[in-house]
């Protein structure tokens, strides 16, 4: 396990993504104008020769010349010969429901440049894993050994004296309490979301998606404010980590159950003070945790059988 010294913040990676976010979002920016652009001026050029009353299902919306058109010097090559509908009914078609759509919904609607945009899309939600993995990997490494601590399974000449302590009486161990400073430092560096004013940046922002979304019946505060955005998709890939690693234990003494819920109520607080509630898979385990021995069958028929025959067989309980 990474002793404190080893446990460094590094935000260059992070801070280094929030740029390639940004000029994602001037990407995209600079698409969807130059697409309204493109629309206006194809709209402008062709909608002249669009009758009023035309609709997809009739192929016959190219205006008919009207009589001032008749009166008028000026020839129409679309009524002289209509070259693509001759040549590709498909393609004329196609091109005059291009023409309906922009009359119709307007050219702020138009996918004249659907594809670009989709890349885009696809590239600023690369940017975002980027950015989120280059913040969450400090506390998955601390995570990923924590099944493998040794402290779990020993039985050393105190563990008889330890059983008879109470819970608050042990203090959280060292790489809990280094992933919950970083988790407490996460509103810091997420801050310039909120107080930067960049249009680019903020587009951008909301065009993407983090992992870890709400669980399904949450309340979603979060989804109105960036930064609380982030630091909840941060909050749930830790608890869902830790619960993760917390399965992988081979086994817990009397003393490291205490001491590993003692661990998950340390991680609740600071969820607590930055307004998150732990996750129910994390309330679920560490009531599994606190119950006594004989008070096990009771408490586990009111939650998940298979986490309950788990922690059971963990703590080599009757069950």
């Amino acid at each position: 396990m990474p002793n404190g010294s080893l446990f460094q913040e590094d935000w260059t990676a992070f801070q280094n993504s929030v740029r390639i976010i940004a000029t994602c979002g001037e990407l995209l920016r600079q698409c969807g104008a130059y697409e309204q652009q493109l629309a206006n001026r194809f709209l402008l050029t062709a909608g002249r020769y669009l009758s009023d009353s035309y609709s997809p299902s009739s192929l016959t919306g190219i205006q008919e010349a009207s009589a001032t058109d008749r009166r008028s010097s000026t020839r129409n090559p679309w009524q002289e010969y209509n070259y693509l509908l001759k040549g590709n009914a498909a393609e004329y078609a196609s091109l005059m429901d291009v023409l309906y759509n922009l009359k119709e919904k307007g050219t702020g609607n138009s996918s004249l440049l659907a594809e670009p945009r989709s890349a885009l899309t696809r590239l600023n939600q690369q940017a975002h894993q980027l950015a989120f993995d280059s913040v969450f990997l400090r506390i998955k490494q601390q995570l990923v050994l924590v099944s493998k601590l040794e402290s779990w399974s020993s039985s050393g000449s105190g563990e008889t004296l330890t059983e008879a302590l109470p819970t608050f009486s042990l203090s959280p161990l060292e790489y809990i309490t280094n992933i919950g400073q970083y988790i407490m430092s996460l509103p810091l560096h997420l801050e310039p979301f909120v107080t930067q004013e960049d249009s680019a940046l903020e587009l951008a922002l909301h065009a993407g998606k983090l992992p870890f979304p709400p669980e399904q019946g949450d309340d979603l505060p979060e989804l109105d404010n960036i930064a609380d955005y982030w630091l909840g998709s941060v909050a749930r890939a830790t608890m869902q980590t830790y619960c993760d690693v917390i399965l992988q234990i081979p086994e817990l003494t009397p003393h490291s159950t205490k001491q590993l819920a003692t661990d998950i109520d340390y991680l609740s607080n600071v969820m607590d003070a930055l307004g998150l509630q732990p996750s129910r898979m994390l309330q679920q385990i560490v009531t599994l945790l606190k119950t006594k021995p004989e008070d096990y069958r009771q408490t586990a028929k009111t939650l998940p059988r298979r986490l309950a025959s788990t922690f059971a067989a963990m703590r080599r309980l009757d069950y």
